[in-house]
């Protein structure tokens, strides 16, 4: 396989979002966590499908949502919150 394939395969696969930089925007795949924890986020608009923006990433990430909503999120061990990247 070549480099340039390679690239292209990893930037289509899920990743955690506190991996992603300011500026970026993916859609997110999966959210992992107590049934409650998942239920809050899914309410303020973070579910499975949603694009967002990374406004500030790392741990605790700032993301917008596409509705315009602005939502500050803390991942930890129990809160696992995938996304892919959008080109």
């Amino acid at each position: 396989m070549s480099t340039a394939t390679e690239v292209q395969l990893s930037k289509t696969q899920a990743v955690p979002l506190q991996s992603l930089g300011a500026g970026e925007m993916a859609e997110v795949s999966s959210v992992k966590g107590s049934n409650h924890e998942v239920a809050r986020l899914a309410e303020m608009g973070l579910r499975t499908g949603t694009k967002v923006s990374v406004s500030r990433g790392g741990i605790t990430s700032i993301v917008l949502l596409l509705n315009g909503s602005r939502l500050c999120v803390r991942t930890c061990s129990q809160l696992e919150i995938l996304v892919t990247p959008i080109q």
